[in-house]
């Protein structure tokens, strides 16, 4: 027989689904889901345009990450800075950050579809939602850490 969870257990858990589940992380992947699309549907036209897959993706990711760093600086991390230099300094981080992560996706696609065969649409499938996990972390530490407040 299951043992009956503590009233504490159950309080635990409430509070840590309220954590996970709030407006920001829902806009999240709202938004996450939106530039995911135009990612993997920007791609697929450059394919169809006979344009090589490694340069339809960097045409890709810098199209994207514009978009992303717009959707997530005015509607889920809602940031304003006080000043120029605060906006500058987000800008920066957001840079870095999804340089970084534009590398993980970049070379993860080559990997993916040049030593395990993998098809490309498949490949920039799954290397997406991995890059989506990443940025959001990064987006809550390192990128947008300060909120409204900057």
């Amino acid at each position: 027989m299951a043992p009956i969870p503590a009233k504490n257990e159950k309080g635990t858990f409430k509070r840590l689904l309220k954590r996970i589940l709030n407006r920001e992380t829902i806009l999240y992947a709202v938004f996450g889901v939106a530039t995911s699309l135009e990612n993997v549907a920007l791609f697929q036209t450059l394919l169809w345009t006979g344009l090589d897959y490694k340069v339809g993706n960097i045409i890709t990711l810098v199209v994207v990450k514009l978009t992303a760093y717009v959707l997530n600086k005015l509607f889920v991390f809602r940031s304003h800075c006080k000043n120029f230099g605060g906006l500058c300094m987000e800008v920066l981080r957001f840079v870095l950050a999804r340089g970084a992560t534009m590398l993980v996706d970049y070379f993860g696609l080559i990997f993916l579809v040049e030593v395990l065969h993998a098809d490309k649409l498949i490949g920039k499938v799954i290397v997406t939602a991995l890059v989506i996990i990443l940025n959001y972390i990064l987006g809550k530490l390192i990128v947008f850490k300060d909120g409204p407040e900057q």
